[in-house]
């Protein structure tokens, strides 16, 4: 009976002892030191395993268990803060910054770094500076945004590609960064939902670089994307928005009247008759159709992405999928992306972390030739003749047959039937053990695949000006994977307070495998849709063909950081790589770099003297990068079978020959970068800055080399000869500020860059060529030592002769066999070598297309639930080829003029520029020259969005998610001079030709609107 009475006692007692210590729910919210709301704070109540996260308005409530009388506050760039509650049932918490601000982790190669510990140049640009922006390449989104970063848009095709230049173009070979995708490499940015993306690093220089040493000389972009939080609770974002696409601009075309005029007087300037050609029909000179309105339309815009992320104190996962299409402006145009990802991290035990990334897209589209001469789509609606219906009364495609050699694009178009898709996996597994306090050992494992078909099927046409007198298709399938496996070590230590080390070293392997074939017939007795398949070809007309490759790659690699008081830094590194592109004894390449660093805002003595200045670094670093980015095998010789031989009449027989030459000594580019840099923050750190200094020099530079043309029909290998440099200066500027309520910051960043081929041949008589454009059959660009890659070349010019008497006492072609030949109006070339004879020996470098200035501004303003953001980005001191404007000025050729063309010579003083019209041409006035060369100077608004959020608002007593409307206008305006439709050009021939204006597919402004949900 006692015991019953005394354990009732001791029951009691605990309800009391219970009731005494448990402390209810407790609020509170948790702001930064300035007082602006932190989310995703993570609040632990100690002696559980009891976490809540903060809100988006830096709120949260708890219900800690009896006995748990303190808080733990805690989140990635600041100090963790333990409170004790008791008795508390709310409580305001202001987090400090941690020393070097963690919240500024940056990613780097196999790792991360605390930015004021970072000795090499990185650029970060975060995911949510792009979310919703309508694009379908991330690589659109860094135009602008990161210095020693140039986008350069290849043109304005649904789900077109931008080309990344990281300090200029470095080889003219393969230019493009590695791209390394949750620590995988990777080849393309185009299968990532750009609103799945949280970061992205730019690594610049040698120090970031060099761990990625054989393919870094042309930098390295690290995409790190969304991941959920250990201890985060469940949250599903939802993203939305449609829109539409329109031409920016339409170009100047003469109307049907005024091209009759044009070409009537082109025919009494040659003093021939317009009896019996096209030009003597007077229907032509009924306006019936703007091409450029006719082919181009409105495109559309539609995004839907979902992801839900959480996580619990041993998981976290995140799940995500995307669904994005545009469709072009120009009918049988589009892109489009189903995409999935996941990525979860486990912890087993307290030793052992497991995750996996895995992303799967599927994208499919349909595109037009818009690059060829007299065959591009673009390039057809700006020369068919306007005074031609799109059809005809009966419901027939107006034609030109007989009169004009050019198709109806509308025509082309419509009847255009063509497909391509791609299926992409890339997927990675890892784990992570901690040996023992401070030692880690990772190994990665990843897999790569992409799988691509294609389609194209012509039908039979008899009715246009370029007939097809059989139907045919060609199908394509092409498979490359990649293997990757990798083992690191990373170990962490401090000693003695003052001694931090961080050593990361490991070991990579990666196989590369491509396979495919294509295959096509031609004569289709039946073009249905159904019977598009290659059996229903003839077999008379058929063609195959196939390949298949092997490489690999294998390396060794290893980094040491180390700093001493946090003020002194040192990064070492060194990669050794070995390639199947290159022979035996020329396979490995070792790639070292070294940086340093001091922060001297750190010193006493400067704190104590210099008030204003709250942050001041100064690095800089040296090392040596790799590029093995050219044709496989070329130290071999290859022989090539199925040729046929002749030993005389009737004796014919199979035989095989040399199909390429082999280079026994071939070996890596190389690429050697300095570089200084001055890190900066004033007015307690609201404005910061960066300055750096760089010095690239590639060497060893793949190029053809020079050989006598009675070599044979053998391909040439490449040589190790030439050198190429890039220098400038970058600045990278930003602001932070609040004004009552309104929080605001500017961003500003600016690359002052250099090009110039420093050897080529040895001989500044040589070169290397582009392709050739119009009648004349000139290259537009040229590639010589002393100059910068890819400089337009050809003509200089003075005017137009405007008498006979100018033509007379012209020096420049006193001793010109063609002088008898040229006439009033005619442009007047000038004699640069002064041997009075026009000539291939006068033409010269008429610029550069290489940006000497690239930059770029963001504003972003917050007001409430109001948010505003602007991104511009522009470009400075280069040139551009209007290729086009050229062949629309030729009165030789049948086709539609620019109406430009009005202000032709007709007369003296009636015209210094536009020469008079005349189809014989003999003074050759169209050739590539000056004439055609352009300031491509632009500053564009890529992007301006506007946006409300409703913190889950309560309506009619029910709760909401928090929600976002918002509406984007990307590419709103460019102000430019260029005459063309986009002052963005990109690449026409590799490295060779840049900024080339081909009539490509023209850039589109988008107008979006959308809406974003958080539950």
């Amino acid at each position: 009976m006692r015991c019953n009475k005394r354990l009732s006692l001791v029951i009691l007692l605990m309800f009391f002892s219970g009731l005494l210590f448990a402390q209810g729910t407790i609020t509170g919210t948790v702001s930064d030191a300035e007082g602006n709301s932190l989310q995703s704070v993570s609040i632990t109540a100690l002696k559980s395993s009891i976490i809540v996260i903060t809100d988006a308005k830096g709120k949260f409530s708890i219900n800690p268990p009896p006995g748990s009388t303190e808080l733990e506050f805690s989140m990635v760039g600041y100090v963790t803060q333990v409170v004790d509650v008791a008795g508390k049932s709310s409580v305001s918490i202001a987090l400090q910054p941690a020393a070097g601000s963690l919240k500024d982790v940056v990613v780097v190669g196999y790792g991360t770094q605390r930015k004021r510990d970072v000795t090499g140049t990185i650029s970060t640009v975060k995911g949510d500076e792009f979310k919703n922006v309508p694009i379908a390449n991330a690589a659109q989104a860094l135009q602008g945004r990161a210095s020693g970063v140039d986008i350069v848009s290849n043109d304005g095709s649904p789900g077109g590609g931008s080309t990344i230049r990281i300090r200029g173009t470095g080889t003219l070979n393969n230019s493009d960064p590695l791209v390394v995708i949750d620590g995988v490499p990777s080849g393309s940015l185009s299968d990532v939902n750009p609103n799945d993306i949280a970061s992205i690093e730019i690594l610049k220089d040698a120090s970031a670089s060099a761990i990625y040493g054989t393919r870094a000389a042309n930098g390295v972009v690290l995409v790190t994307t969304k991941k959920g939080v250990y201890g985060e609770q469940l949250k599903t974002t939802v993203n939305f928005y449609t829109g539409n696409a329109n031409p920016m601009k339409f170009l100047k075309l003469a109307t049907a009247p005024e091209l009759l005029l044009l070409k009537k007087e082109t025919f009494s300037n040659d003093g021939t008759s317009v009896a019996g050609t096209p030009w003597g029909d007077d229907k032509l000179g009924t306006q019936r159709t703007d091409w450029q309105r006719a082919l181009f339309g409105t495109g559309k815009i539609t995004n839907a992405d979902i992801a839900i992320r959480g996580g619990n104190l041993v998981s976290n996962y995140s799940i995500s999928g995307n669904y994005f299409e545009e469709k072009g402006m120009i009918p049988n145009t589009f892109f489009k992306r189903y995409s999935a990802r996941i990525n979860s991290e486990h912890k087993i035990g307290k030793r052992i972390k497991v995750g996996e990334n895995v992303l799967y897209s599927f994208t499919t589209g349909s595109g037009q030739d818009t690059r060829s001469t007299q065959a591009g789509l673009v390039w057809s609606a700006l020369r068919f003749n306007p005074g031609i219906p799109v059809r005809e009364a009966d419901g027939s495609y107006g034609t030109s047959t007989g009169k004009f050699d050019i198709n109806n694009p509308v025509f082309t178009v419509e009847t255009s039937d063509a497909l391509g898709k791609t299926n992409r996996l890339l997927a990675n597994a890892f784990a992570e053990i901690d040996i023992i306090s401070g030692l880690k050992f990772k190994a990665n494992f990843a897999y790569d695949q992409a799988a691509g078909s294609g389609y194209s099927f012509s039908i039979k046409d008899q009715t246009q000006a370029r007939t097809n007198s059989q139907a045919s298709l060609n199908r394509s399938y092409s498979e490359s994977t990649s293997l990757l496996n990798e083992y690191l070590l990373t170990y962490n230590k401090q000693f003695a307070s003052s001694h931090n080390l961080n050593v990361v070293a490991g070991y990579s392997a990666q196989s590369f495998a491509n396979d495919g074939f294509s295959a096509a017939r031609i004569g289709f007795d039946d073009e249905a849709y159904d019977q598009r398949i290659l059996n229903s070809g003839s077999s008379a007309g058929q063609r195959s063909s196939g390949g298949k490759s092997n490489a690999g790659l294998k390396s060794y690699f290893a980094r040491t950081n180390y700093s001493f008081k946090g003020k002194y830094l040192l990064t070492a590194t060194l990669r050794a790589d070995g390639s199947s592109k290159f022979p035996v004894d020329k396979r490995w390449g070792y790639f070292p770099a070294v940086s340093a660093g001091w922060r001297i805002s750190d010193e006493s003595f400067f704190k104590n003297s210099v008030s204003f200045i709250n942050t001041l670094k100064l690095t800089g670093g040296w090392g040596q990068l790799g590029n093995q980015d050219v044709p496989d095998f070329q130290y071999l010789s290859n022989i090539r079978t199925g040729g046929t031989y002749s030993f005389g009449a009737g004796n014919i027989v199979n035989g095989s020959w040399v199909g390429s030459l082999s280079n026994p000594k071939i070996t890596w580019e190389r690429a050697e970068v300095k570089n200084i840099s001055l890190e900066f923050g004033l007015l307690k750190n609201s404005l910061t800055g960066t300055v750096t200094w760089f010095d690239k020099n590639t060497k060893d530079m793949l190029i053809p080399y020079q050989i006598v043309s009675t070599y044979g029909q053998a391909s040439i290998p490449n040589q190790n000869i030439g050198t190429l440099k890039n220098r400038g200066i970058e600045l990278d500027l930003a602001y932070r500020n609040k004004v009552g309520k309104v929080e605001y910051t500017v961003g500003a960043n600016a690359s002052f860059i250099k090009n110039q081929v420093t050897l080529l041949y040895g001989n500044k008589q040589e070169y290397i060529g582009s392709s050739t454009y119009g009648r004349e059959n000139m290259e537009t660009s040229r590639t010589y030592e002393g100059q910068p890659i890819a400089s337009f070349y050809g003509f200089k010019t003075d005017g137009l002769y405007q008498s006979q008497g100018d033509i007379d006492k012209d020096a420049g072609i006193a001793n010109d066999p063609n002088k008898a030949n040229i006439v009033p109006g005619d442009v007047k070339f000038r004699d640069m070598n002064t041997d009075g004879i026009i000539d291939d020996k006068d033409r010269v470098s008429l610029g550069s297309p290489n940006p000497a200035v690239v930059l770029g501004v963001n504003v972003g303003l917050r007001y409430k639930g109001f948010d505003l953001s602007l991104s511009f980005a522009g470009a400075l001191g280069f040139e551009l080829y209007n290729a086009d404007r050229m062949a629309g000025l030729d009165a030789n050729q049948v086709f539609n003029m620019y109406a430009e063309a009005l202000n032709r010579w007709t007369g003296p003083g009636t015209s210094n520029t536009i020469p008079r019209l005349s189809r014989s041409n003999v003074n050759q006035n169209y050739r590539s020259s000056d004439k055609w060369v352009e300031k491509g100077d632009y500053l564009s608004l890529k992007n301006v969005s506007i946006g409300y959020t409703f913190q889950k608002p309560t309506i009619a007593g029910t709760q909401f998610p928090e929600i976002r409307l918002f509406a984007s206008c990307y590419n709103a305006f460019y102000i430019t001079k260029y005459s063309g439709y986009s002052p963005e050009l990109g690449y026409t021939d590799g490295n060779r030709q840049r900024g080339v204006d081909v009539a490509q597919y023209p850039a589109t402004r988008k107008l979006t609107i959308g809406a974003s949900f958080i539950f």
